[in-house]
């Protein structure tokens, strides 16, 4: 019984046809994340110097042009003007259901729209008071993206956005 339930389950993956790029992980560096300007995100602490974010994810061909996947986010600041002259540091880390719809393509270039949805983990680190977390919602809308490929497992992305993935995010994506 166990053979014939591999056997038939290895049929089953071969006969749905697998394309050279179902599956892509990408990693990438966001310019301006929302943690920095929208206050809920770093609980109204003044003078943050967030540095951006650092993103990872996993994403798969569901359909022609339409990518659903699962991404992480991290990032952090520290700041000098916490509260009347005291400091401390903030660390985010945000989970994200990520969907991407492809509405053009041209040889190797591929345009694009990006939205994800999920959760943001707080974790403030006061110099006056022991450390806590808050969670809130995480968010990333780019209308524009655009990827270019040079070779076909291999490509370049920068997207135009808002969210806690960045203003602006630029990376690379490796297809499998």
């Amino acid at each position: 019984m166990k053979k014939i339930f591999i056997v038939s389950t290895l049929l089953l993956f071969s006969a749905m046809g697998v394309t050279a790029r179902d599956t892509e992980l990408s990693v990438s560096y966001g310019a301006m994340p929302a943690m920095k300007s929208l206050g809920v995100y770093h609980n109204h602490w003044h003078d943050l110097d967030c540095w951006g974010s650092a993103n990872f994810t996993i994403d798969h061909k569901f359909a022609p042009g339409l990518w659903i996947g699962l991404g992480y986010t991290y990032s952090s600041a520290d700041s000098d003007h916490a509260l009347d002259g005291r400091y401390g540091k903030v660390t985010w880390h945000g989970l994200m259901v990520n969907v991407r719809y492809e509405w053009l393509h041209r040889g190797p270039l591929t345009m694009y729209t990006h939205v994800g949805i999920g959760a943001l983990v707080q974790y403030y680190s006061p110099s006056w008071e022991d450390s806590y977390n808050r969670t809130n919602m995480a968010f990333q809308l780019s209308p524009i993206g655009l990827q270019v490929d040079i070779v076909p497992q291999f490509g370049l992305f920068a997207e135009a956005g808002y969210g806690v993935q960045g203003i602006i995010k630029a990376g690379l994506r490796i297809g499998f």
